[in-house]
């Protein structure tokens, strides 16, 4: 039984950055890279950073950015929170 319990909480946490990597790559990966560390055109290196979430979250409702908030507006509006937490987790976690 608690065989079957972790490979189902394995199989689900394969998923879930399955699904991290997906929506990080469609709204991210372009301008910082699938590597976090791309800075041709977003002009920073994610990769190594802490507290994405709250970033993001700070983009998404206009109280967070510099130079790049409109752009980054843009990109996270769409998101939903889930979502924003699915990204978060993956930058969190590129080194």
């Amino acid at each position: 039984m608690t065989k079957t319990i972790a490979l189902l909480i394995l199989g689900v946490s394969t998923i879930m950055a399955a699904n991290n990597t997906k929506i990080y790559g469609a709204k991210c990966g372009e301008c910082h890279g699938m590597d976090g560390k791309d800075t041709s055109i977003a002009g920073k290196a994610i990769a190594g950073g802490t507290g994405a979430l709250a970033k993001l979250t700070g983009y998404k409702n206009g109280t967070y950015g510099g130079a790049q908030k409109e752009i980054m507006q843009g990109n996270v509006a769409s998101l939903s929170d889930e979502e924003l937490k699915a990204v978060a987790e993956y930058v969190d976690g590129l080194k």
